[in-house]
């Protein structure tokens, strides 16, 4: 029997690995070798971004850069997607498929390759399944982190939580206490909650959109002590006793001696997923494309998951493969064991409409100018 003689195939191989080689860094180098992300503050942790940048470079021998912004509201992203500014967005889970922008329809944001994600398995099972990630049977996105838009109170100069929104207009609290000002929806969802309104008209301009709505929203502008803005920080609750807060700030007031909390509000309290998108900037870039799909892979591991959206930024984690990892009172806090880590004491933001979406942010306008109205009467 005849010898084969491997060797030729032996230097094809070798030409062909050597091709892949010098190619990739060819075609980074085409498509700029930088991702660009718009994220809220303390969601790109500086020790992650380092971390990938050289993972990056050891495994495909290209140096990449991760470009970081940070938002200060939900309406930041939408000007940077459509004019291809923008490679990696946070998406909220009601803006993906808001009319306004049709994301999905007008092709603004690509579908992800779950192949690139294999953390995606982890993702809690209902949120993998979430009607607002798909389009034509293909995924769009993938949650990051969720959590709410909280009552949070200084238990270091408040024995007692406050059960309610309405403590947010309790004479007692005048001056006292702190808000977003850029998040007309929340603050016109918790004055909504405030007054008793169902759930389902929460998001309606035309059921808001009358005197009594407008007095208390302008009141909850005009007796607030300051505004943060983007994320809440431990700056803006210092020394303060209420204050609307995503979460950011908690720990860090820890660490400096002021112990705050979370309220559990008897009318329910807003609820956000976010999510990370890819953008239409990447479309032909391919390996661009793939890189910001492994970085959203290492986003759904258990290091920055735990590590970080838990323990750090405050926020609730997204994957399901964490119970060892948590203490007891963290899968308290997190409502591990329930289908999302929420419950039925969370408003889930709806898609709003165009208009509705414009009558709000218009109420919250007019509310904040009453500051300055107010101020005139001095």
């Amino acid at each position: 029997m005849r010898e084969i003689d491997y060797r030729p195939y032996y230097s094809l191989l070798a030409s062909f690995l050597c091709a892949i080689i010098i190619s990739i860094p060819a075609l980074v180098r085409s498509e700029g070798g930088v991702l660009r992300l718009l994220v809220w503050e303390g969601h790109a942790p500086q020790a992650l971004v380092s971390r990938f940048e050289k993972q990056t470079e050891a495994k495909y021998g290209f140096k990449i850069k991760l470009h970081i912004n940070y938002m200060n509201g939900t309406d930041d992203y939408y000007d940077s997607i459509r004019g291809g500014s923008v490679d990696m967005v946070m998406l909220t889970h009601h803006l993906l498929k808001d009319k306004r922008f049709n994301f999905i329809k007008n092709k603004l944001i690509l579908p992800l390759d779950l192949e690139n994600i294999p953390n995606f398995k982890h993702v809690a099972p209902v949120l993998q399944k979430a009607e607002y990630l798909y389009g034509k049977e293909q995924v769009y996105g993938a949650p990051e982190s969720q959590g709410p838009y909280a009552l949070a109170y200084n238990k270091s100069l408040l024995k007692a939580e406050p059960k309610s929104w309405e403590s947010l207009w309790d004479p007692r609290f005048k001056g006292k206490y702190v808000i977003s000002v850029n998040e007309y929806i929340y603050n016109t969802i918790i004055t909504a909650l405030a007054l008793g309104y169902p759930r389902e008209s929460l998001g309606s301009y035309d059921a808001l959109n009358n005197s009594t709505f407008k007095k208390k929203l302008r009141q909850l502008a005009v007796n607030a002590h300051s505004f943060w803005n983007g994320v809440d920080k431990a700056d803006d609750l210092s020394g303060h006793l209420l204050a609307t807060v995503w979460g950011d700030s908690l720990a860090p007031l820890k660490k400096r001696g002021e112990q705050w909390d979370m309220a559990k509000p008897v009318e329910g309290t807003p609820f956000w997923i976010d999510n990370y998108v890819i953008t239409s900037a990447l479309a032909d870039k391919p390996f661009l494309k793939k890189l910001a799909e492994e970085y959203i892979n290492e986003l759904l591991t258990t290091d920055y998951q735990v590590g970080h959206i838990l323990r750090i930024v405050g926020t609730i984690p997204i994957i399901s493969n964490i119970e060892h990892l948590l203490a007891p009172e963290e899968k308290k806090r997190i409502q591990l064991g329930t289908s999302n880590f929420s419950n039925n004491d969370q408003v889930l933001l709806p898609t709003y409409s165009q208009r509705d979406r414009n009558g709000l942010h218009i109420l919250w306008k007019e509310a904040m100018e009453g500051i300055h109205l107010e101020k005139g009467m001095e």
